[in-house]
């Protein structure tokens, strides 16, 4: 566990909105990855077709979306499979602080990006791809920058959750002692009723 520093910034005892926004546009990196870039819906709705012929209606849609051959759906659900569990790890970790998982979550966030935009391409054609590929960008850097913000790293350099409690319990205990020796409890403005 890391030691309270008095002469360094005061430890945070919540999570910085930095770290949230990093979690957050990882979670629709994700659903971008899936639904988007992997064109999941088209692709179901083509292996429904290929399942079921005589389903009026079906046909129709498939062929009035413009979706490439590429990346079929048996190369799609087990990659879905495999990504959800590496994602859902790092965001629960960001949140807790762990300075590991921020350097994977730097390195998920930059091949998202690639992976994403040429997913995009393969899949919807180059023209969909320029359009999409600034919004790829935007989440890649907004998880880069949540992360490498000052109170992002304060988090990660403080160890996140794990030593919250202790940190708080001496500051209580400094406040205690300070209070025993003399020295006047400050009040905010308009809270005077709670310091009797």
């Amino acid at each position: 566990m890391n030691s309270f520093n008095p002469s360094g910034p005061a430890p945070l005892y919540d999570k910085p909105h930095s770290v949230d926004l990093a979690q957050v546009m990882m979670v629709f990196q994700y659903f971008m990855l899936v639904s988007v870039s992997l064109g999941l819906g088209p692709r179901m709705l083509g292996w429904v077709e290929d399942q079921s012929h005589d389903i009026p209606g079906v046909s129709a849609l498939e062929a009035a979306l413009p979706v490439g051959t590429t990346f079929p759906i048996a190369i799609v659900l087990p990659l879905i499979a495999v990504l959800t569990v590496p994602y859902a790890i790092i965001v629960f970790q960001l949140g807790r602080g762990r300075r590991g998982t921020r350097a994977f979550a730097i390195l998920f966030a930059v091949g998202n990006t690639l992976i994403g935009i040429i997913g995009v391409s393969r899949t919807y054609g180059d023209v969909t791809a320029l359009v999409i590929a600034p919004i790829w960008i935007v989440m890649g850097l907004c998880v880069i920058g949540g992360l490498a913000s000052r109170s992002g790293r304060q988090w990660f350099a403080q160890g996140g959750w794990a030593p919250w409690y202790a940190r708080y319990e001496m500051d209580q205990e400094d406040r205690r002692r300070h209070v025993s020796r003399g020295g006047r409890r400050r009040v905010p403005a308009g809270d005077e009723d709670s310091a009797d």
